[in-house]
C-alpha cells in the first residue's frame, strides 16, 4: 500500500469542500457541520474569556487554519496581530483573500523539513482538530515541540483532541490516548491548567464505552448525514442542548479542549 500523504490528501479534500463539511466530519450534510462549528465556536469563546492576555498586545498562531473558523474568532477577540498557517496551499490562498490583515504560510507543523517561522514566538497558538489528523508519531511529537518552541514563556497552547483510554487509528485519523497526549504535553513543557467538553451529544463519543451514548450518535449520525434538510433540523434541535450540555459538565464522552500553559 502507498504511504498515506497528508498534504496531498488535505489539497484535494478541501478542494473539492471548501467548507464546514470539507473541514470537518466528510460524511455529514454540511448544515449539520455548521452547527458543529457553531457550538465549537461558543465553547472556544468561553475559554478566550479566561485568558489573562490584553487582546491589543496579543500575537497568535493559528495552526491548520482551513477555513478561517479561529481566525474569525481572534479577529474577533481583537487580536493585535495573527499569522495562520495550513498545509494546503488551496486554504492559504483563500484565507489571505478573506482576512487582509493577516498573514499565512503554507506550513507542515510536524515536518523535519519544515523551517517557517523560525525565531519566532507567539503569545498564544490554538489548533484546533488538527493534531488528532497528524498520523505519523514523530511528526506528532514533533509538532507538539515546534508549537511549545513558538510559544513565549508562560504563553498559551490551545487546542482540541479526543484523550481515549485506548487508541484507534484509520488512514487520516489518530486517536490517541489521553496518558501518551499529556505526557508528550508535559516533555514539551507544557501544563494543562484547564480542560472542557467541545461535544456531549452532537460528535461521536469516542472517549465513552456507553452503548446507549453509542446507539445515540449512530442514530444521530445516519439522519444528519441523510440530506441538508435533515441534518439542518438535527442541528438545529440539538445545538441549544449541547450548548447547556457543554456547561454543566465537566468531563465529556467525546473531543475537548486543553488549556495549555507553557512554564
Amino acid at each position: 500500500m502507498a504511504a498515506f500523504e497528508p498534504g496531498s490528501y488535505w489539497e484535494d479534500r478541501l478542494k473539492a469542500n471548501y467548507d464546514e463539511r470539507g473541514v470537518g466530519d466528510i460524511g455529514l450534510s454540511t448544515a449539520y457541520n455548521s452547527y458543529l462549528y457553531a457550538v465549537r465556536r461558543r465553547v472556544f469563546q468561553r475559554q478566550l474569556r479566561r485568558l489573562p492576555l490584553a487582546p491589543s498586545m496579543t500575537r497568535v498562531l493559528d495552526v491548520g487554519s482551513g477555513t478561517g473558523v479561529y481566525v474569525q474568532e481572534w479577529q474577533d477577540w481583537g487580536a493585535a496581530d495573527i499569522t495562520g498557517c495550513d498545509i494546503t496551499q488551496v486554504a492559504v490562498d483563500r484565507l489571505a483573500v478573506r482576512f487582509p490583515g493577516a498573514r499565512f504560510i503554507r506550513l507542515d507543523i510536524g515536518s523535519p523539513a519544515s523551517d517557517e517561522l523560525r525565531g519566532e514566538q507567539f503569545d498564544v497558538i490554538s489548533a484546533f482538530d488538527v493534531l488528532f489528523h497528524i498520523v505519523d508519531d514523530d511528526d506528532y511529537r514533533r509538532a507538539i515541540e515546534r508549537i511549545a518552541a513558538l510559544v513565549v514563556p508562560g504563553g498559551w497552547f490551545l487546542y482540541s483532541d479526543n484523550l481515549v483510554e485506548r487508541e484507534s487509528r484509520i488512514s487520516h485519523y489518530v486517536s490517541r490516548t489521553e496518558s501518551d497526549i499529556l505526557a508528550a504535553l508535559r516533555s514539551c513543557g507544557f501544563t494543562v491548567r484547564r480542560r472542557t467538553p467541545m461535544f456531549v451529544l452532537m460528535n461521536d463519543p469516542v472517549r465513552s464505552r456507553s452503548r446507549v451514548l453509542r446507539r445515540w450518535f449512530s442514530s444521530i449520525y445516519g439522519i444528519a448525514g441523510r440530506s441538508e434538510a435533515w441534518g439542518r433540523m438535527a442541528g438545529r434541535l440539538l445545538y441549544p442542548v449541547e450548548l447547556a450540555a457543554t456547561r454543566l459538565i465537566t468531563r465529556g464522552p467525546s473531543t475537548e479542549i486543553l488549556v495549555c500553559q507553557r512554564v
